[in-house]
């Protein structure tokens, strides 16, 4: 695996993080879920570290590694986060902040965050 694609997995973790922090607290279901997601991803030892240290103090939002990522790349991005922001069943309204700054950042239009979000949303 090449350091860009340690970057990228790094990146997607950060996002995921930060979203987390969003509300200044990360709930057990979301520690659990990014945990989960480390454990899984393909890291270096020192990523791997990087990224625990994520889930210790608050990490902020940055989409400038993974904007330049392929569409359906950065809507899964997106996904992913909607998805995290859901897990503890409480959308707190930073976190509803961020996912709108995660969109423009990865520039996805809103007819397609809606898709996603519509996707997504109980039945």
């Amino acid at each position: 695996m090449s350091e860009s694609q340690e970057s990228q997995y790094l990146a997607v973790i950060r996002v995921w993080a930060a979203l987390a922090w969003a509300d200044d607290v990360i709930q057990d279901s979301e520690r659990e879920a990014i945990t989960k997601l480390i454990s899984v991803a393909q890291l270096s030892d020192a990523d791997r570290e990087t990224a625990m240290g994520m889930l210790e103090s608050k990490v902020e939002l940055s989409t400038e590694p993974i904007a330049g990522l392929s569409a359906p790349a950065r809507q899964g991005i997106y996904r992913a986060a909607l998805r995290m922001a859901m897990v503890d069943l409480d959308m707190a309204k930073e976190e509803i902040a961020m996912l709108a700054r995660l969109r423009e950042g990865l520039g996805i239009d809103d007819a397609t965050a809606s898709e996603i979000e519509d996707a997504l949303s109980p039945s």
